[in-house]
C-alpha cells in the first residue's frame, strides 16, 4: 500500500510520535521513510537551547545558544519590544543533524531499515510539499504541531497546510 513515507520533523513531541508511527507503517508495509527536518528559523534561542538539552547536544552548541539568548538589540528607538538576536543557519543545521539522528533512531528502533534524511531552508510547509512531490511520496506523516511558543499560537498551520495541498494522504499524529 505504501511505498514511500515522508516524515517531517523539527524534534517536537508531536514530530517524534509521527517518526515513531511512520516507523510503525514503513515497518508493516515494507516502505522507505524519508525524514525530512526543515532548519528551525522561526524558532527562539530558548526553544532551541530546551530543544538541544533533550537531543543531549555537545555542550558548546548549547553555549553558542546562551550566548544568542542573552543578546538582545535595543530597540527603544523603535518604540517596540526588544528584538533578540537571530540564530545562524550554521547552527540551525547543527541542530537539524541532531533532530535527524534522534529520528533514525526510533525508526531503527521499529526495525526500519530503509530510512533516508534530508535537510531544507526555506517554508516548512513548502518544503515539505515539494519533497513529496519530487520523491514522489505515497504518505506524510507529521506532527499536529512544532515546537516554540509561536507554534503553539499557529496550533499546527504546517500541517494544516500540507494536508490541505498535498497530492498524497497525510496523517496528522498529536
Amino acid at each position: 500500500m505504501f511505498k514511500q513515507i515522508i516524515v517531517p520533523t523539527d524534534g517536537s513531541s508531536h514530530a517524534r510520535r509521527a517518526v515513531d508511527l511512520a516507523a510503525d507503517l514503513a515497518s508493516k508495509y515494507n516502505a522507505e521513510i524519508l525524514i525530512l527536518h526543515v532548519l528551525l528559523r522561526n524558532i527562539s534561542a530558548f526553544d532551541l537551547k530546551e530543544l538541544c538539552i533533550k537531543l543531549e547536544s555537545p555542550q558548546s552548541l548549547i553555549a553558542e545558544l546562551d550566548g544568542l539568548e542573552t543578546t538582545v538589540y535595543d530597540s527603544a528607538d523603535l518604540a517596540c519590544s526588544p528584538i533578540f538576536a537571530i540564530v545562524p543557519d550554521i547552527i540551525l543545521a547543527n541542530i537539524g543533524d541532531l533532530v535527524l539522528e534522534d529520528a533514525k533512531k526510533i525508526a531503527a528502533a521499529k526495525g526500519v531499515t530503509e530510512v533516508a534524511t534530508a535537510s531544507a531552508a526555506g517554508d516548512p510547509a513548502a518544503c515539505i510539499l515539494e519533497t513529496a512531490e519530487q520523491d514522489e511520496a505515497d504518505l506524510i506523516v507529521m506532527g499536529s504541531r512544532g515546537l516554540g511558543k509561536l507554534a503553539d499560537l499557529l496550533m499546527g498551520g504546517v500541517s494544516h497546510k500540507v494536508s490541505h495541498l498535498s497530492k498524497c494522504t497525510c496523517v496528522t499524529v498529536k
